[in-house]
């Protein structure tokens, strides 16, 4: 059973048990697989019923530093596959992704970091980081809400989904 099925279902129990409405907060997935990146796609519940594709993507490049050289970077976000380049489609309007953080590690440096950036479409991401080369941790973690919600990070208490997933980025020859 999925953990949003079990939350659901948890949610259920704990109404009936009560004899009355229970407020709950929006359910989190977490994938618990490291995947090399760039990508991984993910079928996830959607607002109106049925389940969108959304793929969670890392891309590893090189960006000009402040000292004039070339440093290894990531970007990383979320994109809804249902929804095609330039069309209007009206539901995923009403449902955009609220909010993405990205975090990462680079294991063999110890360096960290991590953006929270909010987007009101069908794809959510950062620009390219610079990590320092290295074996790079990175995890995405986006929620797509039925309101929009103006604190980074945050979706409403109903209506939403949030799902993380965990990428490996070996080391880049910058």
């Amino acid at each position: 059973m999925s953990a949003i099925r079990r939350s659901a279902a948890a949610t259920c129990a704990a109404v009936m048990l009560a004899g009355g409405v229970a407020v709950t907060t929006a359910p989190v997935a977490s994938a618990q697989v490291w995947h090399e990146h760039p990508a991984w796609d993910v079928r996830l519940p959607y607002p109106t019923g049925g389940e969108h594709t959304i793929r969670y993507n890392v891309f590893p490049s090189c960006k000009l530093g402040d000292d004039g050289r070339f440093h290894q970077a990531v970007a990383a976000g979320a994109r809804d596959l249902d929804q095609p380049v330039g069309s209007f489609d009206f539901w995923s309007m009403m449902f955009p992704f609220n909010s993405a953080t990205i975090s990462w590690h680079n294991i063999d440096t110890d360096a960290r970091g991590s953006e929270t950036v909010q987007s009101t479409g069908p794809e959510v991401g950062t620009q390219a980081t610079i990590t320092g080369r290295g074996h790079i941790a990175v995890t995405v973690s986006a929620s797509k809400s039925l309101l929009p919600t103006f604190a980074p990070g945050s979706v409403a208490p109903f209506g939403s989904h949030t799902h993380t997933e965990h990428f490996i980025v070996a080391p880049q020859a910058c």
